[in-house]
Order: C-alpha cells, then sequence, then structure tokens
C-alpha cells in the first residue's frame, strides 16, 4: 500500500494550516491586513514534505489502509472542531506542541467517542495528531513575527507562573520589581528580535541577507568533550546534554566552525522556556557578549548593550547584576580569540571576578583551539568542549536546510524551483564521491559557500580552499549584479578587490577585527592610491562596499567589519604578497591570529616567493629561535602550507619542509595533529602505527581529518588500543566516515570499549550500533525509535536512553540477553511509557520521564531510582516489588517517603535530606541509609543515635 500516515499528514496539514496561521496573524498584527505576505505564511511548503518523509518509515505502516482513513478522518475533524483560535488564546495554546494537543483534544471527545476507532486505528490517531500538533508549532514558530511574540508570551507566562516553577528548578525564586518586570517583557522583545535568525551565505543576493529561522535553518552542531575521560563523547554530544552536568562550559572551534551562531541560538533556546524536565539551561534571562565591540571589557550592567542598545537607558539600576545574582542570568561571551594575545590575560582575570561575584549564573564562552590552552578555565569549573566538524550526515542536513531557504526566495519561478531541487540532489551527490569537497564542507560557512557556488557555476565546484574564496569573491562583487541586472559599480572588479586587500590587511596588520567607520573611511581613503577611479569620495566608496559587495558590515555601533573573519585573512594575504611584506608575515607567523593569512599568503604567491616563506619559516623568527616549542609550531606551518602549494621552486624547499616536519611526527597534541592534517594525504604514510602508544590519539585524529581510502585502512590498525582518548577519536572519526555501516563493522566491531560509556546521538548511527560487538554501555540521547538495533546488541549490559520525546515501546529490549541496567532520562512522549518488558531487569533509573509506574507490578526489579512527579507527596504510585532491595528516591525535601512499609525488603536507601528515624523503622532490613545534601550535620548525628544499628553515610 502507499505510504497512508504522510497522505494523511499532507491532508489534514492542508486543511488546518491556513486557519491556525490566519487567525494568528490577526493577533499578531492586530488586523492588519496583508494578503501576500498572508499567502506565504500559510503554505505548508517544505515543512510537509520533511515531516512525511520522516514518516514514511514509521512503526504503523502495518495498519489496514481502511483503520489509517477512519483515523486521518477523526484528526481532520478534531483538529477542525478546536479552530479557530480567539485572539485572547491563541498564543497561549501556540506555545507547545502539547498545548496544543491538549487543546485539540478537549474539543474533540464527542468526536473520538463517535468515531468509534479501533485500538490500531487509536494508535494511528495519537501518533498523527502528535505529528500535526509538532508540524504546526514548528511552522508558527518558523515565522519571524510570531516567533518574537511567541517568545516574549512565553517569558511573561514564565514569570507568572514562578512558584509553580520553582517546585521543579530550585533556583527559580523570582522577586521582581514592577519595574524590573516590565523591563524583562523589553529586553525579551530586544533580544529576539536582535538575534533571533541566522543568514545561510548565498540564499539572499544583496546588502542584508534575509534571515531564516533557527528551526528550520539551524543545523545542529554536536560537541565532544575535551581532555581523557571514560564517558566517550568523540561520536557527538548533542549541547543539551552535554550542558546538562555543568553551569560553565568553554566552547572551542575553529575558523568558520559556527561559534557565534551557536551563541545566538542558545541565547534564543534559552529564552521564554521554563525550567521543565530538569533542563536549567532554559528559563534564563540571555546576556551575549561579542568581545570584539567592546575596547574595554564590559562590566555587568553592560553587558545589554549588543542587543538591547535603544532600551538601555530605561534599564532600572542593578537590573542584570539582580539577574546574575539569583542565578537566572546566561552569560554568552564570544570570541576570546579576537582579543589580541595580550588581553586574554586580562579577559581571563575579567572571567575569573565575574564568576566569583556571580558562582550561580551560567556562562559560555567561545574560542578558537589555539587561543588559549584547553585547560584555561579549568580552575573555575568550566567544562571544555570541541565544537565538532559538520558530520557527513550534518553536511547533508545543511545543504537541504540551505536550498530549502532558497526555495522559500520570493518570486522563484516553477523552473527556478525545479532547478534548486535538482541542485540539491547532485551537489549530495557531489560531495560524497568527492573526499576533497566533503573536508572543505566541515563548517557551516564553507558548507554555504559551496552551496551558493555550486547553484552558480552550473553544479561545477572549485577543487580546494583558494579556489572557493576566489570564487565566492567574483559572485559577491560582479556575478550577483550581472545577474540582478543591475548596474555595476563605478569600481571595477580589480578595483574592489585591492580596497578590500588593503582594508583587510590594515585591520590584520593592527590585530584588529572591526574599526569605527570613520577610521574605516580613513583607511580606505589610503587604500585608494592608485585606483582609475581615486577621485571617488572614500565615504562614497565605503557606503558602495558596504550595500554592493556583501563582504562588509556595519555593526549597530557604527563600526565596520567584514562579515566573517576568514574574508578578512583571506584578502590580507593576497595584499601580502601584493605589496611584498613577506618579512613581516613571517615575523609575525607565531601568532595565532596570523596563522590563516600566512596559509593563504603562500596559496597566493609566485613559486619562489613560496619557497623563500617556506624556508624562513623553517629558520624560525626573532620570538622562535630561543623557543624550541615555537619552532615546532613554525615548522607545522610550514607544512600545512604545502598543501596549498601546487608549485614550489626550487622543488627541493618541499622537500626540506617534509624532511623537517619529519621530526614532529608523531603528533604530540591534537593542535599538532590538526595542523599536520592540513598538509594532506602524503602524511598518511609517514605516521607511526599503534606502537607509538603514547601519541597514538593525536594519530588518529590526524588520520580520520584527512581521509581517504589509505587513511581509513590506518585507522583500523588501532582498535586493540585500550585508552579511552584514541577510543574517542576513533568514534569521533564514525562522524567522518562515507559509509557509517562499513566502518562500524570493520573498526568499531574489533573495539573493546570496557565498561566505557558511549554516547551516541542520530539514528544514522544507531542503526548500526549493533556491530559494535563488545559495546557494554550506552546513553542515547535525542529522539531514537524503534529501539530495535539496541535490543540486538550482543554485549549491552547498561541503557540510558536520554530527552526522547517518541519512544513508547520498550519491548524490542526483550531480545536483549544481556541487559541488566536501564535509565529513562527527560523521556517524555505524550502517551505514558508501558515498563512492564523491562520489569525484571536488575536495575531502573526513572527521572523526569512519563512512565506508567504501574506496570511495574509484579516485576523483579532489585535497584530503583525514581524522581516522578507521581511520587512527590508520597510512594502509593509504585507497585509492590518483590525482590526490591535498594531505592533511591532523588527528590528533594519534603521527602515523600509515605508508604515505605510496603517494601520490608529494602536493604539500603538513598533520600536527599535528612529524614526523621520514625520514616524509616517501618523497615526491618534496613542496613544502610544514604543521606545526599544533608540540612545540618547535627541532624544527621541524632538520626544515627537514635537508629543504632543503621550505616549512615553522607
Amino acid at each position: 500500500m502507499a505510504d497512508p500516515f504522510s497522505a494523511g499528514l499532507l491532508m489534514v496539514l492542508e486543511t488546518v494550516l491556513e486557519r491556525v496561521l490566519l487567525g494568528l496573524f490577526d493577533v499578531v498584527h492586530k488586523g492588519a491586513r496583508d494578503k501576500k505576505r498572508q499567502r506565504e505564511l500559510t503554505r505548508p511548503g517544505p515543512l510537509v514534505e520533511r515531516v512525511s518523509a520522516e514518516l514514511a518509515r514509521g512503526e504503523l505502516s502495518t495498519v489496514e489502509e481502511h483503520e489509517w482513513q477512519a483515523a486521518v478522518d477523526a484528526v481532520r475533524e478534531s483538529i477542525e472542531a478546536a479552530l479557530p483560535l480567539r485572539p485572547d488564546e491563541a498564543l497561549r495554546i501556540m506555545l507547545t506542541p502539547e498545548s496544543l494537543r491538549a487543546h485539540v483534544l478537549s474539543r474533540s471527545v464527542a468526536i473520538r467517542r463517535a468515531a468509534g476507532l479501533s485500538d490500531q486505528a487509536t494508535a494511528v490517531y495519537d501518533a498523527l495528531l502528535l505529528r500535526v500538533c509538532v508540524a504546526v508549532v514548528e511552522l508558527v514558530w518558523s515565522q519571524p513575527e510570531y516567533a518574537r511574540r511567541l517568545a516574549v508570551e512565553t517569558f511573561r507566562m514564565g514569570r507568572a507562573t514562578a512558584d509553580a516553577v520553582a517546585r521543579l528548578a530550585d533556583q527559580q525564586q523570582l522577586a521582581l520589581t514592577a519595574s524590573h518586570r516590565d523591563f524583562e517583557d523589553r529586553y525579551a522583545d530586544q533580544v529576539a528580535h536582535a538575534l533571533g535568525g541566522l543568514e545561510l551565505f548565498g540564499v539572499s543576493r544583496g546588502r542584508a541577507p534575509r534571515r531564516q529561522s533557527f528551526d528550520t535553518s539551524y543545523v545542529s552542531l554536536a560537541v565532544a568533550r575535551v581532555g581523557d575521560t571514560d564517558e566517550l563523547t568523540g561520536a557527538g554530544l548533542p549541547v543539551a546534554a552535554a550542558l546538562a552536568d555543568t553551569h560553565r562550559v568553554l566552547i572551542r572551534g575553529g575558523a568558520g566552525a559556527g561559534k557565534t551562531t551557536f551563541l545566538r541560538w542558545l541565547a534564543m533556546n534559552s529564552l521564554g522556556q521554563t525550567r521543565t524536565s530538569g533542563n536549567e539551561w532554559l528559563g534564563l534571562v540571555p546576556f551575549f557578549v561579542p568581545l570584539r565591540q567592546y575596547s574595554t571589557l564590559p562590566k555587568p550592567e553592560e553587558f545589554i548593550s549588543p542587543t538591547a542598545s535603544m532600551i538601555e537607558e530605561e534599564k532600572p539600576a542593578g537590573w542584570v547584576t539582580a539577574r546574575l545574582r539569583e542565578g537566572r542570568a546566561l552569560v554568552l561571551v564570544d570570541g576570546v580569540d579576537e582579543l589580541v594575545q595580550e588581553r586574554r590575560a586580562e579577559a581571563r582575570l575579567w572571567l575569573e571576578q565575574l564568576v566569583n561575584a556571580y558562582p550561580e549564573a551560567r556562562y559560555a564562552i567561545t574560542t578558537r583551539p589555539a587561543a588559549v590552552p584547553e585547560d584555561w578555565l579549568e580552575d573555575l569549573d568550566f567544562a571544555a568542549f570541541d565544537l565538532l566538524p559538520l558530520s557527513d550526515k550534518g553536511v547533508r542536513d545543511f545543504v537541504e536546510a540551505w536550498h530549502t531557504a532558497a526555495l522559500d526566495e520570493p518570486g522563484l519561478t516553477r523552473d527556478a524551483r525545479v532547478w534548486l531541487t535538482d541542485c540539491e540532489a547532485r551537489l549530495v551527490t557531489t560531495l560524497a564521491k568527492r573526499p576533497d569537497l566533503r573536508r572543505l564542507a566541515s563548517s557551516p560557512l564553507l558548507a554555504g559557500l559551496l552551496c551558493a557556488l555550486h547553484q552558480d557555476r552550473n553544479m561545477h565546484l572549485p577543487r580546494d580552499r583558494r579556489s572557493l574564496y576566489e570564487a565566492a569573491l567574483d559572485l559577491l562583487l560582479v556575478r550577483w549584479d550581472e545577474d540582478r541586472g543591475l548596474a555595476l559599480p563605478s569600481f571595477s572588479k580589480e578595483e574592489q578587490l585591492v580596497l578590500l586587500q588593503r582594508f583587510a590587511y590594515s585591520l590584520v596588520r593592527n590585530r584588529e577585527l572591526m574599526v569605527p567607520r570613520e577610521e574605516a573611511v580613513h583607511r580606505l581613503g589610503n587604500a585608494m592610491r592608485g585606483l582609475r577611479s581615486h577621485d571617488i569620495d572614500p565615504d562614497e566608496a565605503m557606503q558602495r562596499l558596504l550595500e554592493r559587495a556583501g563582504l562588509l558590515r556595519e555593526a549597530g555601533n557604527e563600526r565596520v567589519q567584514f562579515v566573517h573573519r576568514t574574508f578578512r585573512d583571506y584578502l590580507a594575504a593576497k595584499e601580502v604578497v601584493d605589496a611584498g611584506d613577506l618579512n613581516l608575515l613571517v615575523d609575525r607567523a607565531h601568532l595565532d591570529e596570523w596563522h590563516d593569512v600566512v596559509v593563504m599568503a603562500v596559496a597566493h604567491a609566485r613559486p619562489r616567493e613560496r619557497a623563500r616563506v617556506l624556508m624562513d619559516l623553517l629558520a624560525g623568527n626573532d620570538d622562535t629561535r630561543k623557543d624550541e616549542r615555537g619552532r615546532d609550531r613554525l615548522r607545522l606551518l610550514a607544512l600545512a602550507c604545502l598543501d596549498q602549494a601546487d608549485v614550489i621552486e626550487p622543488e627541493a624547499a618541499r622537500a626540506q619542509v617534509t624532511a623537517a616536519a619529519a621530526s614532529l611526527i608523531p603528533p604530540t597534541s591534537f593542535a599538532h595533529a590538526d595542523a599536520l592534517s592540513e598538509a594532506g594525504s602524503f602524511v598518511v604514510d609517514l605516521l607511526p602505527g599503534p606502537e607509538a602508544s603514547a601519541e597514538a590519539a593525536y594519530i588518529v585524529r590526524t588520520l580520520a581529518n584527512i581521509g581517504g581510502e589509505g587513511a581509513w585502512e590506518r585507522i583500523a590498525e588501532f582498535v586493540a588500543v585500550d585508552h579511552a582518548m584514541v577510543i574517542d577519536e576513533l568514534l569521533r572519526a564514525w562522524r567522518n566516515t562515507p559509509d557509517a555501516e562499513k566502518y562500524a563493522r570493520s573498526v568499531l566491531s574489533k573495539v573493546d570499549f570496557g565498561d566505557r560509556r558511549v554516547d551516541v546521538r542520530g539514528w544514522h548511527r544507531i542503526q548500526f550500533i549493533m556491530h559494535l560487538e563488545k559495546l557494554r554501555y550506552v546513553r542515547c540521547i535525542g529522539n531514537i525509535n524503534p529501539l530495535d538495533p539496541l535490543g540486538a546488541m550482543p554485549s549491552l549490559h547498561r541503557l540510558e536512553l536520554w530527552q526522547n520525546e517518541v519512544m513508547r515501546d520498550l519491548s524490542p529490549l526483550t531480545l536483549s540477553r544481556s541487559l541488566k541496567e536501564l535509565h529513562l532520562s527527560r523521556c517524555r512522549p505524550l502517551g505514558r511509557i508501558d515498563l512492564a518488558p523491562v520489569k525484571d531487569l536488575d536495575e531502573l533509573h526513572l527521572h523526569f520521564s512519563r512512565v506508567d509506574l504501574a506496570s511495574l507490578e509484579g516485576g523483579s526489579v532489585r535497584r530503583l531510582q525514581l524522581r516522578d512527579s507521581a511520587t512527590d507527596v508520597g510512594l502509593d504510585a509504585l507497585p509492590s516489588l518483590p525482590a526490591l532491595r535498594e531505592l533511591a528516591i532523588d527528590h528533594r525535601p519534603p521527602y515523600p517517603l509515605a508508604g515505605l512499609a510496603r517494601w520490608p525488603t529494602i536493604t539500603t536507601l538513598e533520600v536527599f535530606g535528612v529524614p526523621a528515624a520514625d520514616d524509616l523503622r517501618p523497615l526491618p532490613s534496613l542496613e544502610h541509609l544514604v543521606v545526599h545534601q544533608p540540612e545540618s550535620l547535627a541532624r544527621l548525628e541524632e538520626l544515627r543515635q537514635a537508629l543504632p544499628g543503621l550505616t549512615v553515610t553522607s
């Protein structure tokens, strides 16, 4: 049969979207009538296709067609009965899929009863209604006007219901004055306007690219914990899971990795949410602090300037510090690496003072890896994470998001839409076949460049990074104006390039990322020497570059900067070569902010100039001649330059660089590994095998970065190395392999993971996890369904499922003969999870999950740990568990211990806070009490004296 689920979803969405969105249009725009805008907003568009494709593989595909049709009709009638929404309820109901679903169900009791659905049809009804609600709310939130209003409304609701929220999160006790509350609403609106969207390079052609919604266009980046740990995160952690265990994070990522966009997403994700399901990074007030915009590091009350400068004068005295003090602030510090090296110690002291003054706030800091050591903030309890390059699936998702946004551009003809769809399919195929291009697409910036150029160049792409930037500049400076039929600027392409190069070089030479517009105009005037158009007014020239070139932008505080630092470095490198400043290039090559400039300068240089730069790098400069580690960095830099130099004269210079770099093989750090890998595939044969055990992790990183068949074969040699860092790198390599199943079968199947936990997310890897034959401990993060691959794992002993909102059926886990322990954390599907299939496991941990506790009746669970709202005031919701020996109750006081006498078999009890002795006396077998966070040592001692035969630890 055809895919009835997808067909039904499409039918229902097409029926209800217009009524939902037009109703909200009236709410947001207060009756304004813009028919063209209304038509744009009410197209189901690519959202329907994406959700339909996702459901085509659904678990209900075997249901008979007549059952499907009955369920589809009932869902459509239910939603129609619940619409239209009144203006006073629309914003409240559209906040979440769950709130919309609850509203629909409350209005459709009679419809569902009259439909007489069978059990199978009811399952279809529930699943289809959930997907429709998710799709509708997602589409509503994707519209910037609605998103801003909804975010502010959620923010207000979160504050108005603070007393209820406080039961779920200890810190959220709000005591704001009326003036503080009013300003908080205003600030939320400003933040949503300033940060609520992202730009995809090349989608919109003009000075001000159209912002895309985070919900529809942001490809969520994965992170991995830095350092040696038994928690193997190399396969990639979603941000929410990574942040769950820490208040402070240092996020490291290379050029174009998406660090700034990530912080903006984090701000928007926090704004307007309440702290539910134990997620302490929601319901916060975000403060976005881009260090590049401050000449002196800001004081807390200045944190609102980058996002809300227009209402800064309205801010009540002490408003920011009040949010910091009460722990409701999320401080997002962007770009430590964008400070000159001498100021980073100042920034370190500033952060230390800030954290010491306001320890309850949450902090996220971004930097390039080379700018600071990985333990830079370790003593301040910052957890360091690497922002991982786009995985193979991440690249495909980005390509899809880019083309979806391009298809949504106004004015496209039908032929243009067909062309874009074909572009997307062929680009995905090209990237799969060409590992050199796949490596270029490792960051969102470069992936966006590839998408734009692939479309512009009739589906042909450059082969290396220099060619990629050259093509991008041609596109930005000439081609787009030609394609739009605009008159070309008075400057020729060559004149524009010279102006931009000279301006970029002035920034690099002065170690700046932005300058006031007045200073930028002055420098542009100096840069016009020798131009045919030298008599044009510099201020007019600056305005033309801002409007038409697409490479410069003017920040809100009238400061001019390049749209991305990578373009600044590329253009500055070209000017270094054109100006003959190769001596200055080498003199500053040891500074991390000059690294990309040096590499690109070698790419721009003529063959003899390349040889000269490479030899000078090997000889070292004044700052490194007495510093062996500094000289090693320059040698590695020279090696990285080789990949950008097809022709060197004399050719002997290439051999000398290779020989000098050989002394640095194997790499001794991840920074060295990253630098080595930039030299290209010839490094593969120079690297030792697993006998170099101390450097094995760095060797695997190098090989994985290089990629290609030879590199993957070498990686397989390291499967027997029993070291956490090596295993983590083998998992990280899984992200980038072109064939995830082959890698799982041929490499990871032979790895002995021991008792280490492996974090895995995404069906594209979960579906092959049964090939990891020696893996015993897994944490799966995100929406995974069905669970069959996990049940098929031959050695699985301990399984954690986190943040899964679609999984309801645990029965596939009964296929596992080795599974002993199951954790469900923040698993909240709309229906309750039946625990009967796992009630005979040795150990269950249930935290913030929607489960049916009664389904444990008669089970043989020996250890149970839980935090469930059904046991907030007592344990009556728990059934009899005759084999229960250990019970851990993770509720905070007051203690839900009523009913403990029903389990006389308990020998060990864990609680938070000191319980009363009378609560424990009904347990005749109790031997050990574990008390977490006791209110006082005196109360603990009183309990010991009251029950002398009990071992009490804290």
